[in-house]
C-alpha cells in the first residue's frame, strides 16, 4: 500500500470515530493548493503544549496536597482520575504508533527515534502514564513538521513544504484523537471529583487548598474548551477534500459541546455531594446503556482495531472484536458527557435520543439538590446560580447545535450554491 493512501485511510479511521464535526455527508472541494504554516499555528501547538503541561502540573499538585492533608480518599481518587485516563491515552497512542509502524515501514524514521522508543518500549510507557505525556510526545512531532513547513516555505522549496506540511496535518488527527479522549476521559471527571470535594465542605472560607481545588477546575475547564476547539480546527484542516465550517459554524460547534458539557459537569456535582454512590451507580449504568449502543453499531470503532494486513472483506478475528470492545467501553465513559458518532451516516435521531436523555438526567439531579439540600446550602450565595448553570448551558448548547444544522452546515450552503445556480 502506497503510504500517502495508508495515511489517508488512517485519518479516515480516526474521523469515522470522532467526527465531531459532521463533514461526513459534505459534497467534495478543491483540495487544498497552497498550504501554509503561519506563526499562529505555531502558537497554537506551542500553547496547546504548555497547556496541558499546566493542567497536569496542577492535578498532581492537588493530589499531592490531598496526601498532606492526609485526606488519603481524595488523594486516591484524585490521583485515579490522573493515571486512569492516562493509562487508556497511551494505549491508543500505542496503536496509532502500530498503524505508522505498518504505514512507513519503509520510511527512515531517524528523526524521531526518541518518541517512537518511548511510544513502544513497555518502561518508557510507565514514565508516559505518569506525567500523561502522550499527547506531548504527539504534539512534538506536530510541532515538529510545523517548524519544518515554516522553514521550507521561507526558503521557497514548496515541495517540501508541503510534504512536512501534510505530514504535519497527519499527526494532528492522532493528537486530536489523544486530546478528546483526554478531555473526556480525565478532564471531565477531574472537574466533576473536585466540585464535588468544594461542595461538600465549602463554608465560605478561603486557603490554600481551596485555591488549588479553584485552580484544578479552572484549568480543566480550560484545557476542555482550548481541546475542543482546536479538534475543531485540525478536522476542518485535514478535511481536503470536504467544505469548511465557517467562523459563525465553528462557533456554533464550539458553544454547542462546551455547554452541553459544562452543564453535565454541573449537574453530575451537585447531585455527587450529597448522594456519591447514587450518583456513581446512576452513571455506570448510563455508561454500561452507551458501551452496549455503540458496541452494537461499532462498525467506525471494529474498522480502528482491525489488523492493517486484514484484508478488509474477511471477517474480523477474535482479537480484534475484543480489542473493539474494550475501545467500545472507554467510548462510552466518554458518552457520559457528550455524544460522538462512531459511524458514517445520518445523526439526527441519535442526537435527538441522546440529549433527551441527558436533559431528563440533568433535570433529575437538580431536582434532587434543590429537594434535599440543607437550609445551610440553600440559603449560600452560589445556591440560585448553580441551578441556573445545570440548565441554562444545555438549553443554549441545544440551541446552538439546532442553527448549526439548521443554518450554517457546510452541506446546506453547498446545497444552497448549487440551487442559485440552477
Amino acid at each position: 500500500m502506497d503510504p500517502q493512501t495508508g495515511k489517508h485511510l488512517h485519518t479516515r479511521q480516526i474521523i469515522g470515530i470522532f467526527p465531531i464535526l459532521e463533514l461526513n455527508v459534505d459534497d467534495v472541494d478543491v483540495p487544498l493548493e497552497n498550504p501554509t504554516t503561519t506563526c499562529l499555528d505555531i502558537f497554537f501547538l506551542v500553547s496547546s503544549i504548555l497547556m496541558h503541561i499546566v493542567d497536569v502540573a496542577i492535578d498532581i499538585n492537588l493530589a499531592v496536597r490531598y496526601l498532606l492533608a492526609k485526606k488519603i480518599t481524595y488523594f486516591i481518587w484524585t490521583t485515579v482520575f490522573i493515571l486512569l485516563p492516562s493509562f487508556i491515552n497511551v494505549i491508543i497512542s500505542r496503536r496509532m504508533q502500530q498503524q505508522d509502524d505498518k504505514i512507513n515501514e519503509t520510511s527512515n524514521p531517524s528523526k524521531f527515534k526518541c518518541v517512537h522508543a518511548m511510544l513502544t518500549k513497555k518502561l518508557c510507557c510507565l514514565v508516559l502514564v505518569a506525567f500523561q505525556l502522550a499527547p506531548v510526545l504527539r504534539y512534538y512531532r506536530t510541532l515538529k513538521y510545523a517548524l519544518y513547513a515554516y522553514k521550507f516555505e521561507k526558503q521557497g522549496n514548496r515541495n517540501a513544504q508541503r510534504r512536512y506540511y501534510l505530514k504535519m496535518l497527519g499527526e494532528d488527527q492522532d493528537v486530536a484523537l489523544l486530546r478528546v479522549s483526554e478531555c473526556f476521559l480525565e478532564a471531565a471527571p477531574q472537574q466533576i471529583l473536585q466540585l464535588t470535594i468544594l461542595l461538600k465542605h465549602y463554608h465560605s472560607d478561603i486557603n490554600f487548598e481551596f485555591i488549588h481545588q479553584v485552580a484544578s477546575i479552572v484549568s480543566s475547564l480550560g484545557s476542555m474548551g482550548w481541546a475542543m476547539a482546536s479538534y475543531h480546527r485540525s478536522i476542518r484542516l485535514a478535511q481536503q477534500d470536504k467544505l469548511n465550517i465557517g467562523i459563525t459554524g465553528t462557533i456554533l460547534q464550539f458553544l454547542w459541546h462546551f455547554c452541553t458539557t459544562v452543564s453535565r459537569i454541573l449537574s453530575l456535582s451537585v447531585v455527587a455531594s450529597m448522594w456519591p454512590l447514587y450518583t456513581a451507580i446512576g452513571c455506570i449504568f448510563h455508561w454500561i446503556c452507551m458501551t452496549i449502543w455503540i458496541i452494537v453499531d461499532s462498525r467506525g470503532i471494529l474498522e480502528f482495531c482491525r489488523n492493517s494486513n486484514h484484508a478488509p472483506h474477511c471477517s474480523p478475528k477474535i482479537k480484534e472484536r475484543i480489542y473493539s470492545v474494550l475501545f467500545s467501553i472507554v467510548i462510552g465513559v466518554i458518552h457520559v458527557f457528550i455524544y460522538l458518532n462512531t459511524v458514517d451516516g445520518s445523526t439526527f435521531l441519535k442526537h435527538v435520543f441522546f440529549y433527551i436523555i441527558c436533559f431528563v438526567e440533568n433535570i433529575t439531579a437538580t431536582a434532587f439538590w434543590i429537594y434535599a439540600s440543607s437550609d445551610e446550602v440553600k440559603n449560600s450565595w452560589y445556591f440560585n446560580v448553580l441551578i441556573v448553570l445545570c440548565i441554562v448551558p444545555f438549553l443554549l448548547g441545544i440551541t446552538a447545535m439546532t442553527v448549526y444544522y439548521g443554518v450554517f452546515h457546510p452541506s446546506l450552503k453547498h446545497q444552497n450554491c448549487a440551487n442559485t445556480r440552477v
